[in-house]
């Protein structure tokens, strides 16, 4: 094999390397700013389906809605909020919940 060949093969095998490597690292999505809702939602109780349980106003979403240790699949919980801040009507960056 010449020896450029083997040069592309190699460069192309780090790349998939670090791909792979990347994607598994950040399976679980970037991690959450601290206080993340509370930072723009005041009152809880104008945002919540209606039969949700009364919360603390302190308390952080998560503290009930985190997922599964060890899971990379969304909950029921980050699935919801994600359409209803990547929807028609509003439509954040991701920096403005998650630490990247």
């Amino acid at each position: 094999m010449k020896t450029w060949k083997k040069a592309v093969l190699c460069v192309c095998a780090i790349v998939f390397t670090i791909a792979t490597v990347t994607v598994i690292v950040s399976a679980g999505g970037p991690p959450l700013k601290e206080k993340t809702c509370s930072a723009c939602h005041s009152d809880y109780a104008k945002i919540l389906p209606k039969p949700h349980p009364d919360v603390d106003k302190t308390a952080p979403c998560l503290s009930c809605h985190a997922q599964k240790p060890g899971s990379d699949e969304p909950t029921k919980f980050s699935t919801g909020v994600h359409k209803a801040h990547q929807g028609e009507k509003t439509k954040l960056e991701c920096n403005a919940c998650h630490a990247i």
